[in-house]
Protein backbone atom coordinates (compact mmCIF):
# COMPACT_ATOMS: atom_id res chain seq x y z
CA UNK A 1 0.00 0.00 0.00
CA UNK A 2 1.60 3.20 -1.10
CA UNK A 3 0.94 5.79 1.77
CA UNK A 4 -1.14 8.59 -0.58
CA UNK A 5 -3.20 5.40 -1.26
CA UNK A 6 -5.05 5.72 2.71
CA UNK A 7 -6.89 8.69 2.14
CA UNK A 8 -8.99 6.50 -0.14
CA UNK A 9 -9.82 3.42 2.18
CA UNK A 10 -12.65 2.73 3.76
CA UNK A 11 -12.65 1.88 7.84
CA UNK A 12 -13.05 -1.44 6.84
CA UNK A 13 -10.24 -1.82 4.33
CA UNK A 14 -7.90 -0.31 7.10
CA UNK A 15 -8.52 -2.87 9.81
CA UNK A 16 -8.50 -5.32 7.53
CA UNK A 17 -4.89 -4.37 6.48
CA UNK A 18 -3.82 -3.60 9.77
CA UNK A 19 -5.86 -6.68 11.99
CA UNK A 20 -6.44 -9.07 8.88
CA UNK A 21 -9.79 -9.61 9.51
CA UNK A 22 -12.24 -9.85 6.75
CA UNK A 23 -14.52 -7.39 5.32
CA UNK A 24 -17.74 -9.11 5.72
CA UNK A 25 -17.13 -9.77 9.29
CA UNK A 26 -16.86 -5.66 9.46
CA UNK A 27 -20.06 -4.51 10.02
CA UNK A 28 -21.14 -0.75 11.16
CA UNK A 29 -21.46 2.66 9.21
CA UNK A 30 -18.52 4.32 11.02
CA UNK A 31 -15.17 2.90 12.80
CA UNK A 32 -16.76 3.16 16.22
CA UNK A 33 -19.53 0.69 15.39
CA UNK A 34 -17.14 -1.93 13.44
CA UNK A 35 -14.64 -1.47 16.09
CA UNK A 36 -17.60 -2.59 18.79
CA UNK A 37 -19.27 -4.88 16.82
CA UNK A 38 -15.32 -6.36 16.42
CA UNK A 39 -15.11 -6.51 20.12
CA UNK A 40 -18.24 -8.35 20.52
CA UNK A 41 -17.84 -10.75 17.70
CA UNK A 42 -14.92 -11.09 16.50
CA UNK A 43 -11.92 -13.85 17.75
CA UNK A 44 -9.32 -10.92 17.64
CA UNK A 45 -10.66 -9.19 20.30
CA UNK A 46 -7.33 -8.80 21.75
CA UNK A 47 -5.76 -7.25 18.70
CA UNK A 48 -9.02 -5.19 18.06
CA UNK A 49 -8.43 -3.78 21.69
CA UNK A 50 -4.66 -2.71 21.13
CA UNK A 51 -5.43 -1.14 18.02
CA UNK A 52 -8.61 0.78 19.71
CA UNK A 53 -5.89 2.06 22.61
CA UNK A 54 -3.70 2.82 20.39
CA UNK A 55 -6.24 5.24 18.65
CA UNK A 56 -6.91 6.68 22.23
CA UNK A 57 -3.38 7.30 22.52
CA UNK A 58 -2.46 8.89 19.55
CA UNK A 59 -5.58 11.37 19.83
CA UNK A 60 -4.62 12.27 23.45
CA UNK A 61 -2.60 15.05 24.61
CA UNK A 62 -1.20 12.51 27.75
CA UNK A 63 0.37 14.41 30.30
CA UNK A 64 3.52 12.08 31.31
CA UNK A 65 5.22 11.59 34.57
CA UNK A 66 7.29 14.93 35.56
CA UNK A 67 5.06 17.21 33.33
CA UNK A 68 4.07 20.27 34.81
CA UNK A 69 0.45 20.93 34.94
CA UNK A 70 -0.58 24.86 34.58
CA UNK A 71 -3.98 24.49 33.33
CA UNK A 72 -7.28 22.88 33.32
CA UNK A 73 -7.03 22.66 29.46
CA UNK A 74 -3.96 19.97 29.88
CA UNK A 75 -6.48 17.56 32.30
CA UNK A 76 -9.01 18.03 29.20
CA UNK A 77 -6.95 16.48 26.72
CA UNK A 78 -5.49 13.78 28.83
CA UNK A 79 -8.79 12.81 29.57
CA UNK A 80 -11.17 13.39 26.67
CA UNK A 81 -10.57 10.65 24.37
CA UNK A 82 -10.63 7.67 27.31
CA UNK A 83 -13.52 9.17 29.16
CA UNK A 84 -15.55 9.44 26.27
CA UNK A 85 -15.71 5.81 26.03
CA UNK A 86 -17.37 5.38 29.31
CA UNK A 87 -21.06 4.45 29.77
CA UNK A 88 -21.20 5.42 33.12
CA UNK A 89 -19.26 8.25 35.48
CA UNK A 90 -15.91 7.22 36.31
CA UNK A 91 -14.05 9.09 38.14
CA UNK A 92 -10.69 9.93 37.94
CA UNK A 93 -7.66 11.45 40.08
CA UNK A 94 -4.08 13.05 38.74
CA UNK A 95 -1.58 13.55 41.98
CA UNK A 96 0.69 16.36 41.33
CA UNK A 97 3.91 17.13 43.32
CA UNK A 98 5.11 19.93 44.88
CA UNK A 99 5.56 21.69 42.00
CA UNK A 100 2.64 20.64 40.06
CA UNK A 101 4.42 17.89 38.05
CA UNK A 102 2.45 15.16 37.13
CA UNK A 103 3.18 11.75 38.99
CA UNK A 104 0.56 9.45 38.23
CA UNK A 105 -3.25 9.17 37.43
CA UNK A 106 -5.21 6.14 38.93
CA UNK A 107 -8.99 5.39 37.90
CA UNK A 108 -11.06 5.78 41.35
CA UNK A 109 -14.62 4.42 40.85
CA UNK A 110 -16.94 3.46 37.76
CA UNK A 111 -20.14 4.12 38.70
CA UNK A 112 -23.85 4.18 37.02
CA UNK A 113 -25.19 5.71 34.22
CA UNK A 114 -25.68 9.02 36.11
CA UNK A 115 -23.83 8.73 39.12
CA UNK A 116 -20.42 8.92 40.12
CA UNK A 117 -19.78 6.61 43.92
CA UNK A 118 -17.11 8.13 45.59
CA UNK A 119 -15.26 8.17 49.25
CA UNK A 120 -12.41 10.30 50.33
CA UNK A 121 -10.63 7.37 51.74
CA UNK A 122 -10.55 5.83 48.09
CA UNK A 123 -9.54 9.57 46.25
CA UNK A 124 -6.64 10.48 48.80
CA UNK A 125 -5.35 7.12 49.46
CA UNK A 126 -3.06 7.07 46.02
CA UNK A 127 -2.11 10.57 46.63
CA UNK A 128 -0.92 9.53 50.37
CA UNK A 129 0.64 6.02 49.62
CA UNK A 130 2.36 8.16 46.05
CA UNK A 131 3.66 11.30 48.53
CA UNK A 132 1.30 14.06 46.60
CA UNK A 133 1.16 17.25 47.51
CA UNK A 134 -1.73 18.22 45.17
CA UNK A 135 -4.37 16.73 42.95
CA UNK A 136 -6.94 16.96 40.54
CA UNK A 137 -10.19 15.54 40.30
CA UNK A 138 -11.76 14.69 37.14
CA UNK A 139 -15.13 12.24 36.11
CA UNK A 140 -16.99 12.32 33.22
CA UNK A 141 -21.09 12.80 32.18
CA UNK A 142 -21.84 9.80 29.77
CA UNK A 143 -25.07 12.23 29.31
CA UNK A 144 -22.62 14.85 27.42
CA UNK A 145 -23.72 17.49 29.52
CA UNK A 146 -20.52 18.60 31.72
CA UNK A 147 -22.52 20.76 34.43
CA UNK A 148 -21.80 19.77 37.00
CA UNK A 149 -24.87 18.34 39.74
CA UNK A 150 -25.62 19.28 42.95
CA UNK A 151 -23.63 16.08 44.25
CA UNK A 152 -20.69 17.02 41.93
CA UNK A 153 -20.43 20.36 44.27
CA UNK A 154 -21.19 18.72 47.40
CA UNK A 155 -17.91 16.04 47.35
CA UNK A 156 -15.93 18.79 45.66
CA UNK A 157 -16.11 20.94 48.60
CA UNK A 158 -15.99 17.73 50.83
CA UNK A 159 -12.46 16.46 49.07
CA UNK A 160 -11.37 20.26 49.22
CA UNK A 161 -11.91 19.68 53.23
CA UNK A 162 -10.49 16.37 53.63
CA UNK A 163 -7.52 17.47 51.10
CA UNK A 164 -6.41 20.59 53.71
CA UNK A 165 -6.96 18.85 56.91
CA UNK A 166 -4.28 15.73 55.95
CA UNK A 167 -2.06 18.87 53.26
CA UNK A 168 -3.13 17.62 49.77
CA UNK A 169 -4.07 20.39 48.22
CA UNK A 170 -7.42 19.47 45.08
CA UNK A 171 -6.38 22.09 42.46
CA UNK A 172 -9.85 21.40 40.42
CA UNK A 173 -12.02 19.10 39.70
CA UNK A 174 -12.99 19.10 35.60
CA UNK A 175 -16.16 17.37 34.71
CA UNK A 176 -15.98 16.05 31.26
CA UNK A 177 -18.88 15.81 28.61
CA UNK A 178 -18.88 15.61 24.94
CA UNK A 179 -15.88 17.32 23.55
CA UNK A 180 -16.44 20.33 26.16
CA UNK A 181 -15.44 20.43 29.70
CA UNK A 182 -16.26 22.20 33.23
CA UNK A 183 -13.18 23.40 35.72
CA UNK A 184 -14.27 24.60 38.65
CA UNK A 185 -11.31 26.38 39.24
CA UNK A 186 -12.18 28.38 35.82
CA UNK A 187 -16.18 28.93 36.80
CA UNK A 188 -14.60 30.05 39.92
CA UNK A 189 -17.21 27.74 41.97
CA UNK A 190 -13.88 25.91 43.02
CA UNK A 191 -14.25 25.67 47.54
CA UNK A 192 -11.23 26.96 49.83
Amino acid sequence: MLISNRFYLTDQDLLNKVLHIPIEEMKGACMREIIENLLLNSEKKESVCLVKEIAHRYGEKRLTPGELFTCSSQIYEHFRIRLAQYKQETFIVTLLDNKHRMIADQMISLGTLNQSLVHCREVFAPAIERRAAAIVICHCHPSGDPKPSTQDITITKRLVDVGNLIGIKVLDHLVIGDNEYFSFVDENIMPD
